[in-house]
């Protein structure tokens, strides 16, 4: 086997060291959106505390009542919940830029009341930033001042939320997982990719002449390790990175656009709009709630 043909680790180990999980949404109370479809750039959980709701994704319908955890994958799902439906609804925001990880499995489903993740869900309302946030009335931790030791309270909180749901899940058969990538080419330039700023240049000619090759070579290496180009997941990277952070009340969108590598508000806006059907204005708009 050649060198560039190499793969790291074995029996699905991959490299971790970009791991982020970050709580981009916590709060008790009746669902904000009861009904109609929503996209969702995050893993969303919901706890019942009354009522019951059903969640259809990639045509899988499932449902959950009093009791009950759902868990959902990033994407456009539908929704609908009763009148009465009161809920805790965490939104975790896990990414690991580095090895091209994914959510893999059944996209919604459902499970029965556990210990654990009530003691978990506990200790991150009992965080001072939580308690803070939800002094003001706020649902997202964004935007607070808080301090490092307060800050790594609610990391430390977050991640054992994050593994004892991750020990619920996997027997289920939802899992974060890193796709393979065999050629060291593809899997270096792609966590360049993944990992570099936003605002730096990039060019199909730059990107394949660190590894000796010239564009259209990358590009058909890219095509058979991963179905796509350079180009196309720089672009896809961007568009996800604009939804996200216009999601955030706390972002006007001249710094979204600044943030994703536009010297122009309106340069952001018409490339916006191109891609997603709409402008950032009427996305925010309409997914603010999601």
């Amino acid at each position: 086997m050649k060198d560039h043909d190499a793969m790291p680790g074995g029996s699905g180990e991959s490299y971790w060291d970009s791991l982020r999980v970050s709580l981009t949404r916590f709060f008790e109370g009746p669902p904000i959106g009861r009904h109609g479809t929503f996209h969702g750039v995050v893993l969303t959980v919901f706890k019942f505390l009354a009522g019951n709701a059903t969640l259809v994704k990639n045509g899988v319908s499932v449902s959950a009542g009093k009791g009950e955890w759902m868990v959902c994958h990033p994407g456009i799902r539908f929704q609908h919940f009763s009148d009465s439906a009161r809920i805790f609804s965490i939104h975790l925001k896990v990414e690991c830029p580095g090895n091209m990880a994914t959510w893999t499995g059944g996209p919604v489903l459902s499970f029965a009341d556990d210990a654990g993740l009530n003691r978990c869900v506990r200790r991150i309302r009992q965080s001072a930033i939580i308690r803070r946030m939800e002094s003001v009335g706020k649902i997202c931790p964004q935007g607070l001042l808080e301090t490092f030791v307060e800050a790594l309270e609610l990391h430390e909180a977050v991640f054992l939320f994050t593994r004892s749901l991750m020990e619920v899940l996997e027997p289920l058969g939802m899992r974060y997982v890193a796709l393979p990538i065999r050629d060291a080419r593809v899997r270096e330039s792609r966590h360049q990719l993944a990992t570099m700023g936003l605002r730096e240049p990039f060019t199909r000619q730059w990107l394949a002449s660190k590894y000796g090759l010239s564009a259209a070579q990358l590009d058909r290496l890219w095509r058979s390790e991963l179905d796509m180009t350079p180009a196309l997941f720089w672009h896809q990277r961007r568009l996800h990175a604009a939804s996200t952070l216009l999601l955030s009340r706390e972002n006007s969108i001249k710094q979204v656009a600044y943030e994703t590598g536009f010297d122009y508000p309106s340069q952001f806006s018409n490339w916006f709009a191109e891609n997603m059907g709409e402008s950032p204005r009427t996305f925010r708009d309409r997914h603010e709630w999601d």
